[in-house]
């Protein structure tokens, strides 16, 4: 090689060096913007702090600005942030989204939300007209706070925390975020009974509190002072506050009997408790509470249908009955017409009908496609829509485990690579089996199949209930694998057929083995098989002692039913060991407030305490599981963020923790060799979407 040659050849490789150096500090440097990116949207969507999140958008803007689809997307962060903070920040907020359009228009995603915040800036106050284009924007990740009642002017929402079942109140605007109660116990079975609703004048908050097996009615200051009960528990009911009418002096309620197993409507009076009965009961569940914006109806649904009761002629009337399952959403903000979610077209569409004093004018008009089930959307008065969507996830796992220890020794893999929703997996009996439940169809309208793959042949079936039910959920085979007893219902009123039922392995014909009276909370009854499969063993609500419990072997050649154990404290399942003499199951002790894992012995009727918890330190422990030769237990203890698998020997002595899931995980079962184990993870984000400018002018609905 000559000198020159060698010299251009140095050269060449110097400059390849220096772009490579170049590109991958660059490549660096666009991760770090990244990185940023995505601190900056935790600020705001998750922890609310916006000024907080303003500042790192502006980091990004000055450091990474050559990193045009990260600079695009802080400048609409930060602008919807701006929209927040208020009215004075408006300005600025349209300058972040000038400068997207100005900029960054070659983003399109970015661009597309910046025309459309810009719209909604310059068209007028919301709710108007003046705008073309429907705007759809996530404006919280809420995670395991899961929204049970948004304000009527959109601001506020009310959620329960799944971990701690207290209520929380979020503001929307600031990001500010506080508890509305502080004493909820999982061990005192005291909680936020999932219903709330925000007083139109922003001051109160009525909402439903689980006690034991009944519900109490409060209402409180939004800060949860001033708390009165309006109705007190009264066992077995339950009362599920809707709505406040619009002079935040009276509220809507519905109510269930457990006797004549009936809902009623009610309207309550603020100012002296007085409960009043609206119309007649019914034993279909009745969705009240949809006021109009004058007070003069109120809108609700039934069996699928929506009617209106007339507050001054005190008069039902029919407002949309048809053969599809029309559900109410709210009232438009003139009150010119009613918006409803309907499957009349196969999806759950949302439907706009004019409404004139009382009565539906024309004919419905389709507005948007697929939103999915009412009871996940709310109607602002300004004409906003608000959707609750769960994003989150589940699925179950095979892992090898060591036979001796129980430890894992492998990585888990999915039970069926081909449907990521698996759940109550279990083998049979002789392990050459292996099942599962597989939901299908949208996430609000499922249906749940039975899976089962022969462990030598790889292959899958499936099986179909039928007749459908309802909801069902734990199968367990039979010792001879001849059919499944699963806890559902079927049905169109769940409460009425609640019980355990057999699926046939080959047909999925379905029978009731037996049938269990709900009494407020529904038994989770925790169906097991006795070894020679010729009997049942359940847990059913006692009748002799308040929140205890019975285990019964029902005889399935006689029909038989005899009680084995009474006073059992546990709402959980029970697991009947490989022998049938034992059952292990979880309860919770008021006494010391704590979780205990026991193992009933049935023929001396005695517990054998293996481990205590303190509420303090665990929110639950998760149903517990055999192991194959019936030496050990294994039992999941949740954390505030994920789980322990434990094990102890059943005959008493010190546990072990074999080991940590950075996921909320449960459902363990060991496959009959010991050398493998299944379970089932799951992931909870609940996040909230608004719906912007998707409303006609008002006179759109009136002329239909």
């Amino acid at each position: 090689m000559t000198n020159a040659a060698r010299t251009a050849w140095l050269m060449a490789v110097l400059c390849v060096l220096v772009l490579t150096g170049f590109s991958q500090k660059n490549d660096q440097k666009n991760d770090q913007g990244e990185v940023l990116l995505q601190t900056a949207i935790h600020k705001e969507l998750v922890e609310g702090k916006l000024e907080d999140a303003v500042q790192i958008y502006k980091k990004i803007l000055a450091g990474y600005a050559s990193n045009r689809p990260v600079a695009a997307k802080a400048l609409v962060q930060m602008g919807q942030c701006l929209e927040k903070l208020g009215d004075a920040q408006a300005r600025e907020a349209r300058k972040a989204y000038e400068r997207v359009l100005r900029e960054y228009g070659d983003q399109p995603e970015s661009s597309k939300v910046a025309r459309e915040r810009l719209r909604a800036l310059t068209g007028g106050p919301r709710g108007t007209t003046g705008r073309t284009e429907v705007a759809t924007r996530r404006i919280w990740v809420a995670g395991k706070d899961f929204p049970v009642g948004i304000s009527p002017d959109g601001r506020y929402v009310v959620f329960t925390n799944l971990d701690s079942g207290d209520l929380g109140l979020r503001d929307l605007q600031s990001g500010e975020q506080r508890r509305i109660t502080r004493e909820a116990s999982s061990v005192e079975w005291s909680y936020a009974a999932w219903a709330a609703a925000i007083s139109p004048d922003g001051k109160r908050i009525a909402y439903a509190w689980m006690v034991g097996n009944c519900e109490e009615l409060r209402v409180s200051a939004l800060d949860g002072s001033s708390m009165r009960v309006l109705r007190p528990c009264q066992l077995g009911e339950k009362m599920i506050v809707r709505a406040w009418m619009p002079d935040s002096r009276r509220i809507l309620a519905v109510s269930y009997g457990p006797k004549d197993q009936t809902y009623r409507r009610h309207m309550i009076s603020l100012p002296d408790g007085a409960i009043r009965d609206i119309g007649q009961p019914d034993r279909g569940y009745m969705d009240w509470g949809y006021p109009s914006p004058d007070g003069r109806h109120v809108a609700y649904g039934l069996k699928g249908d929506i009617f209106v009761y007339d507050t001054a002629t005190e008069q039902d009337s029919v407002l949309v009955q048809t053969a599809a399952a029309d559900n109410m959403v709210g009232w438009t903000p003139d009150g010119s017409a009613i918006v409803f979610v309907s499957d009349r077209s196969g999806t759950r569409d949302l439907y706009l009908l004019g409404i004139q004093n009382g009565r539906p004018r024309g004919d419905p008009q389709s507005l948007r496609r697929d939103l999915g089930a009412a009871a996940n959307l709310y109607l602002t008065r300004d004409g906003r829509l608000l959707r609750r969507e769960n994003t989150g996830t589940w699925n179950s796992f095979i892992v090898p485990v060591d036979e001796q220890t129980g430890k894992l020794t492998g990585s888990p893999s999915p039970v069926d690579a081909n449907y990521p929703e698996a759940l109550w997996p279990e083998w049979s009996p002789d392990g050459k089996l292996l099942y599962y439940q597989i939901p299908k169809g949208p996430t609000n309208d499922r249906s749940y199949f039975l899976f089962i793959r022969s462990e030598e042949t790889g292959r899958t079936r499936e099986v179909t209930p039928k007749p459908k039910l309802s909801y069902w959920y734990r199968p367990t085979l039979s010792p001879d694998g001849r059919r499944f007893a699963v806890t559902g219902s079927h049905g169109d009123n769940w409460r009425d057929n609640w019980g355990i039922f057999a699926i046939d392995a080959e047909s999925g014909d379905v029978s009731q083995i037996a049938k269990i009276p709900i009494e407020g909370v529904q038994v989770d009854p925790g169906q097991n098989w006795s070894p020679d499969g010729k009997a049942i063993f359940y847990k059913g609500r006692s009748l002799e002692k308040s929140g205890g419990f019975v285990i019964r072997r029902k005889d399935l050649t006689t029909g038989e039913e005899k009680d084995v154990h009474r006073g059992i404290q546990t709402q959980r399942a029970i697991k009947i060991s490989p022998d049938g003499t034992r059952f292990v199951y979880t309860r919770a002790d008021r006494s010391t407030k704590s979780h205990v894992l026991g193992i009933l012995d049935i023929q001396s009727d005695k517990e054998l305490e293996l481990w205590r918890v303190p509420e303090a330190d665990s929110p639950s422990l998760e149903d517990p599981a055999w192991t194959p030769d019936g030496r050990h237990v294994l039992v999941a203890r949740n954390l505030k963020q994920g789980t322990e698998l434990w094990r102890f020997p059943a005959a008493g002595g010190p546990g072990e923790k074999l080991h940590f899931f950075p996921d909320s995980t449960w459902g363990f079962v060991m496959h009959p060799s010991g050398k493998r184990m299944v379970f089932t993870q799951s992931r909870t984000n609940y996040e909230l979407w608004v719906l912007e400018n998707f409303l006609p002018p008002p006179k759109s609905a009136a002329k239909q």
